[in-house]
């Protein structure tokens, strides 16, 4: 599915979303955003603050058991990803056995590359854990959870195994180069002051006590205030968040370069597409008839998908091997194959969400795409020339029409928190191109 994909003469019914905004555009958004921040750190200082000053002046009337559990369930319940954050599968790339392989990498190979990039961006090496996640999906993510800036609680990147198998080493260079611009130059004010949120959380629901003095508030206060606090965290990023993923792939860029991050973009773009392609496979299968509960197709599913690049027939292969051993633990004959061997049933509401999966996956599968030879783009980064990336960049450009991927951002991407892989490639082509120019 990742090689030469056959000329298509449909086309969409309305040209797809390829503008990109600049850089500066981006930068100047961002610093609005974090203005909004700092207003929002301000209130709730002053909030906070008063409502202490107004029981200490009171000589705090009802300080009963319900006031106290309140005041705790708020403060701690604000740093609730903690546990979260330290039972995650996750492992720092220095514990790695020194042995370990993943694709083209070793353990020794990652150390080095991670502090590679720290160096090429500016920061210390120890600014933020870099950890493995055994994980399929292709892809990553990093944290920025801090008590106040600078005060770093619970800061790292992590990324999924698989990324290892799929990228070679410039390309993954990007990829921590761009997870740690989440972490440092693009990480909203208001995730890097809990202390603030939790000195908040904890006067307001002692307050809702002092007011409503019944036991009933002890538990709602908190979980009404909280609720609140997350979506007030989360705001600046939600009106940023394609803008902050742009900045952040510039970040990587500057860690690994321009050819290597447009690879990288390249590589997990059309991994994304063929799991997609194998999981319809699956569900299809299921709809016409299997009765094996939903739950097992997926398990086998996630067990049969490989690390790094999957191969259709080594997944069929892999699959229908799965299932025959599934069917042998439970009793029932195996009737061989893939498609052909499924069998059992469902309910009817995991059927009905099975019919809208499958109808979803079939409209974006059935995409057009650019008429354009994948193989050339998915060699890894030491064979992509600027040449070859202008080739691609002017073939998006030309055909509004047809889709570089079939995912389903890849129409329009206003609905996700990610931009499309191919506005991603043409924000940084168009960035780091003239910025180029101009240095040149």
């Amino acid at each position: 599915m990742n090689g030469p994909l056959p000329p298509s003469d449909a086309h969409l019914a309305e040209p797809r979303r390829l503008d990109v905004p600049s850089r500066d555009q981006l930068l100047a958004k961002y610093a609005r955003t974090e203005t909004f921040c700092r207003w929002i750190l301000g209130l709730e200082i002053t909030v906070g603050t008063a409502l202490w000053l107004l029981w200490a002046v009171r000589g705090f009337p009802n300080t009963d058991w319900p006031a106290w559990l309140a005041l705790a369930l708020a403060t701690f319940g604000v740093f609730r990803f903690i546990p979260r954050s330290v039972f995650l599968n996750k492992k720092r790339l220095q514990d790695i056995r020194p042995d370990a392989r993943f694709g083209d990498h070793s353990r020794d190979s990652l150390v080095r590359l991670a502090g590679e990039v720290f160096d090429k961006l500016g920061l210390p090496p120890n600014a933020a854990p870099v950890y493995l996640i055994r994980a399929k999906d292709v892809n990553a993510h990093a944290v920025r959870c801090e008590l106040w800036p600078g005060k770093r609680a619970f800061n790292g990147v992590f990324l999924n195994r698989s990324l290892l198998h799929l990228l070679d080493e410039r390309e993954l260079a990007c990829v921590i180069g761009h997870e740690l611009g989440h972490v440092f130059p693009y990480a909203p004010l208001l995730s890097r002051s809990y202390i603030v949120h939790a000195f908040v959380a904890g006067a307001v629901a002692f307050s809702a006590v002092q007011f409503f003095p019944v036991p009933a508030t002890a538990i709602m206060a908190p979980l009404g205030i909280l609720w609140a606090l997350d979506f007030l965290v989360a705001l600046p990023h939600a009106r940023q968040s394609r803008g902050i993923e742009f900045l952040c792939d510039d970040f990587g860029a500057q860690a690994g370069g321009l050819l290597p991050a447009l690879s990288g973009e390249v590589k997990i773009a059309a991994e994304n597409e063929t799991r997609q392609q194998l999981l319809l496979q699956v569900l299809e299968a299921r709809q016409r008839g299997s009765q094996v509960a939903i739950g097992d197709l997926f398990e086998a599913y996630e067990t049969a998908v490989p690390f790094g690049r999957a191969d259709p027939a080594a997944f069929e292969r892999e699959f229908g091997q799965l299932l025959d051993r599934k069917r042998a633990r439970s009793g029932q004959v195996s009737l061989g194959g893939f498609l052909q061997s499924l069998s059992g049933g469902d309910s009817d509401s995991s059927d009905a969400a099975l019919a809208e999966t499958v109808e979803q996956l079939q409209t974006v599968l059935s995409l057009p795409t650019l008429p354009i030879d994948r193989s050339k783009y998915l060699q890894g980064s030491a064979l992509w020339t600027h040449p070859l990336a202008g080739d691609l960049v002017d073939h998006i450009r030309a055909d509004p029409h047809r889709v570089l991927f079939r995912l389903a951002d890849e129409v329009d991407d206003r609905r996700s928190t990610h931009p499309s892989a191919s506005r991603r490639i043409l924000f940084l082509h168009n960035h780091h191109s003239s910025h180029s120019s101009v240095s040149g």
